[in-house]
């Protein structure tokens, strides 16, 4: 993915809901074992990618609301129970839903949640602490899925730190209908850019869009994600996208199964699902990325 075509997103988004208590419902209250979490691929890979994020979580208070929208917009399926639902796309699983048990007494809970892959989840963590995040889940094992900390950067952005047990999923070209790409939205970038940069061994590279910089990290020469500056009233926060083949028919189909547009243009829509999680479409032509070391 060439940087012009990185740097191809919207500069507005709306808050993400309320994540205060996304620690406790991600992996259980800090006293008790997370709940189960399926692995990040399919197959064993015994490799492992620093600073890619592999896999995505929906946490929210309405599941079911979420498996019917999403089921419509996407070739996605759904398999699961009460405690944590697969989301498969075309038979291959990309992601999960983490149901809520109830909502937050401020009012309803939904958010996309990225895994981030790091070489050494409690390394990882101390950089957190030093950095100036917060550790909302310390550092334990999910037998299924791997090593993992819930944290926040030190603009609050949410992320679960993971070194996978079966290792990373193999780079590729992502078809439609699976993702594509990471976007953090923070107040600062060149701060968040620093401190990612210790995090994960990022590098970077800048380049102008719409009269603006936009940051787009990289491992190896291997773009990973973005960052971009976030109006004041929105929340810092990673926003996923999705590819698609045509990002107005598919934003108009999310219109109709009940979604929110808050931003688009040709080939790039930004939206809140109805259950109140933001997440962006993407049309995308270019070549796969070069695999990871």
């Amino acid at each position: 993915m060439d940087a012009g075509t990185q740097a191809r997103h919207g500069q507005a988004l709306v808050a993400a809901g309320r994540l205060t208590l996304l620690a406790a419902v991600v992996t259980g209250c800090a006293s008790s074992p997370p709940r189960w979490l399926p692995p990040v691929t399919e197959a064993p890979t015994q490799r492992v990618a620093p600073g890619k994020f592999v896999w995505l979580d929906l946490v929210t208070h309405d599941a079911a609301g979420a498996q019917a929208f999403y089921g419509e917009l996407f070739p996605w399926t759904f398999e699961g129970h009460d405690e944590y639902v697969r989301i498969l796309h075309e038979g291959t699983p990309v992601g999960g839903i983490v149901p809520l048990a109830r909502e937050d007494e401020r009012g309803p809970i939904s958010a996309w949640v990225g895994n981030l892959s790091v070489a050494d989840v409690d390394a990882a963590t101390e950089v957190v602490r030093r950095q100036g995040g917060s550790v909302e889940r310390e550092p334990v094992d999910a037998p299924d899925r791997g090593r993992i900390a819930l944290v926040r950067d030190p603009e609050g952005a949410l992320v679960l730190l993971l070194r996978a047990t079966q290792g990373d999923p193999l780079d590729g070209d992502p078809p439609p209908g699976r993702w594509l790409w990471r976007e953090l939205w923070a107040h600062d970038p060149e701060a968040a850019v620093r401190f990612y940069a210790e995090l994960a061994s990022y590098e970077s590279e800048s380049v102008e869009f719409g009269g603006k910089p936009y940051r787009v990290l990289t491992v190896g020469d291997v773009p990973r994600a973005g960052v971009v500056e976030a109006p004041r009233d929105v929340d810092p926060q990673w926003l996923p996208y999705v590819r698609v083949k045509d990002a107005g028919a598919t934003a108009a189909r999310a219109e109709a199964l009940g979604a929110r547009i808050v931003w688009r243009d040709e080939d790039a829509v930004i939206l809140v699902d109805p259950t109140g999680a933001p997440i962006g479409l993407q049309v995308w032509d270019g070549a796969p990325p070069e695999p990871a070391p």
